[in-house]
């Protein structure tokens, strides 16, 4: 399949109105001047797009001219996906087995130079904002320059296209695409954001790891050989911090930068760093930056366009699971806000979110299992959804669920349990990233995951027992009056 963009900005008229009021692609080419109407009479005696092209070869010249209608007709495909823009917002079309390209003889089209028309593409949002903000640096690019139909070739934005459909309009259009390749990893993520979004998470970064400030008058497009201007309040000399930030397949040559008088940092997200010498020159490393975006410890740090794309990407993974395996969710226990919320749910098995966060309540069906997650500690707890559906709250305030705790078992849960698989461990063992950041920690597990994690958590718990065991007998020997020495290894 393709992924095409449609420019509405031409001609004077509102051709992109035209099309969402209409479910359609429209374009000019109408044979609407006084020295073609001729051809427009011609065209209405045998309507097909051959004489059409025919006609128009004669008007326009060469086939170049009107080149938009020769790809929309003849080489988009049944389920090629559409984009267009419209008073700054974005809307994407799929275009379907009954979509078929006519001409529109009427006067208003022949006015308005809209006499190309091609049915049957259904026009979407893509969600509330639907600004630059809301689609991807890949998407943002291919509607710079180029012909008024074409093709966007550039990298993720195939799968971004077919699983924003999958998530917000397959099912109710009756249309899937094969499972796309997206999901919560580097590539991805990287794919997603904007060349601004990378060069903030790269001062952030900075921010947080050296202290570095940036200087905002900076931040200028006539500067070609940095991104902006960063500062170390912890020096006296006043000295300077350059970044640069390449996305995709770029490579950045570090002579170019021997001119500059400071430290700089060169980060590219696909493609190598060469001719590094300078000691001032650091090779900043994607990983490190996916894996720094990623940490909950620094989400007061991203800002709200990079945590939309993490968001998305985790939830391009919960789409993927099928509504009739059991899932497994990393549910917060509140802990950051409410000394008693953890303590009340353990000790109750149960699951409880409050206000508007009753939602992911609902996130939840009967088999699923939740694994608590306890901020600063990470799983603490595993169990299985045992309720049909959702309650209410004793006093009216928000959902709960009802669990039957898998591990641990008949643990007494007045007391703070510090046992845990924490976020780091968690990666480690199931080789995969989270989003932590949020009250559902996202994606979503498989059983198989998470019966690793049961196990890994059945062993700690199993690990302490043993250890309460043993210091219980050693504690017995040295009130015995046995040496500590024949008590330990006795």
């Amino acid at each position: 399949m393709n992924i095409w963009r449609l420019q509405t900005l031409t001609g004077g008229s509102d051709i992109a109105k035209k099309c969402l009021d209409k479910s359609m692609i429209i374009m000019g080419w109408s044979f609407s001047e006084r020295d073609t109407l001729w051809a427009r009479a011609k065209l209405k005696k045998n309507c097909n797009f051959d004489n059409f092209c025919e006609l128009a070869d004669e008007c326009y010249g060469p086939r170049s001219r009107y080149s938009s209608v020769c790809r929309m007709v003849e080489e988009t495909e049944p389920n090629d996906i559409v984009w267009m823009r419209y008073e700054g917002k974005y809307y994407y079309g799929r275009i379907t087995e009954k979509s078929k390209w006519y001409f529109d003889f009427s006067d208003e089209a022949c006015e308005s130079d809209t006499s190309n028309c091609y049915t049957d593409v259904q026009w979407h949002l893509v969600d509330d904002y639907s600004d630059e903000s809301s689609v991807p640096g890949c998407l943002i690019t291919g509607f710079i320059k180029g012909s008024t139909f074409q093709r966007i070739k550039k990298e993720g934005i195939i799968e971004y296209s077919q699983m924003l459909y999958n998530m917000e309009y397959g099912k109710k259009e009756g249309f899937m695409y094969p499972d796309p390749d997206l999901s919560l990893n580097e590539k991805s993520f990287w794919n997603m954001l904007q060349p601004s979004d990378a060069e903030d998470l790269l001062c952030m970064y900075l921010f947080k790891t050296k202290g570095y400030i940036v200087i905002p008058s900076t931040n200028k497009k006539s500067t070609q050989l940095y991104e902006c201007v960063m500062l170390n309040p912890d020096s006296d000399k006043g000295e300077h911090i350059y970044i640069q930030v390449k996305k995709g397949n770029v490579d950045i040559n570090a002579n170019e930068y021997r001119s500059l008088n400071g430290e700089v940092y060169l980060l590219t997200t696909g493609g190598k760093v060469y001719n590094v010498a300078d000691k001032r020159h650091h090779v900043v490393n994607p990983s490190e930056i996916y894996e720094f975006a990623l940490d909950s410890s620094n989400k007061s740090l991203i800002t709200d366009n990079i945590a939309r794309w993490i968001k998305f990407l985790a939830n391009a993974d919960n789409s993927k699971m099928s509504e009739n395996v059991k899932k497994g969710i990393m549910f917060d226990t509140n802990r950051a806000y409410s000394d008693s919320d953890e303590l009340e749910m353990l000790s109750r098995n149960r699951i409880s979110a409050f206000g508007g966060a009753d939602r992911y309540v609902r996130s939840f069906r009967k088999g699923d299992y939740v694994l608590y997650y306890s901020k600063g500690l990470g799983v603490i707890a595993i169990g299985e959804i045992i309720s049909e559906k959702p309650k209410r709250l004793e006093d009216d305030s928000g959902l709960y669920a009802d669990v039957k705790m898998i591990v641990p078992e008949n643990e007494d849960y007045t007391k703070v349990n510090k046992i845990s698989i924490p976020a780091k461990e968690i990666v480690e063992l199931l080789n995969r990233n989270f989003y932590f950041a949020s009250t559902i920690k996202s994606p979503f597990l498989t059983e198989e995951q998470v019966k690793i994690l049961i196990t890994a958590l059945k062993d700690k718990y199993l690990i302490k027992k043993n250890r309460t065991f043993y210091y219980t007998i050693i504690k017995q020997h040295l009130r015995e009056g046995v040496s500590y020495r024949n008590a330990l290894f006795g």
